[in-house]
């Protein structure tokens, strides 16, 4: 009976011996431990030897690196399929010029813009009226013609690449359009002339 338990006790304390020399053991290093039995048969393990005991090597314990935690490292910007790397350094309304007038013009407005550097095969150039891409591109020119109506206008312009990606955006300029009124020349005739006096 006393030797059934006295190996049942060694055999506990072997696995918990090798358990906790495992867990103890540096990642990718193994250990030495020292095994000797007792006169009662009991299983001991130390990390010093004692007279009579013997060496066991335990192996390394396994261990596990995670993969990064997504969103731990900022992606990439993708660009849209088919847009160009390639770069224009300025695009800007040169006429007309920010807070321009133009009087008693019947409404004609001559625009024109500078681009750097020059424009490139397949890109186009569209002038922006009050908001609204105008429906035919500028040539290589740069310049355009509108016919507008009274009043306040803005005026910006943008380059297409091939696939009609915006590749940049001149700063907007607002001009004024002013023509005579009818109320500065109000009719004359028969029915306006004031009664003359006796």
């Amino acid at each position: 009976m006393r030797s059934i338990r006295s190996q049942l006790v060694g055999f506990c304390a072997t696995v918990s011996l090798v358990v906790l020399g495992a867990v103890s053991v540096p990642a990718g290093a193994s250990a030495t431990l020292y095994k000797w039995v007792d006169a009662d048969g009991v299983v001991h393990y130390s990390d010093h030897p004692a007279p009579g005991s013997e060496k066991v090597q335990i192996a390394a314990a396994q261990t596990y690196k995670s993969n990064p935690t997504p969103g731990a490292s900022p992606s990439p910007v993708k660009k849209p399929a088919g847009a160009t790397s390639f770069k224009y350094t300025r695009l800007e309304i040169t006429r007309p010029t920010d807070g321009e007038a133009f009087v008693n013009q019947g409404g004609h407005v001559d625009a024109s813009a500078v681009l750097e550097p020059d424009l490139l095969g397949g890109h186009k150039v569209w002038f922006v009226l009050d908001g609204t891409r105008q429906p035919e591109p500028s040539g290589a020119g740069l310049t355009a013609a509108f016919q507008v109506d009274r009043g306040t206008h803005t005026l910006s312009a943008v380059v297409t690449d091939s696939a009609g990606h915006e590749l940049i955006t001149a700063p907007g300029v607002t001009f004024y359009v002013r023509e005579p009124s009818i109320n500065q020349h109000p009719p004359r005739g028969p029915a306006l002339t004031p009664p003359k006096k006796n």
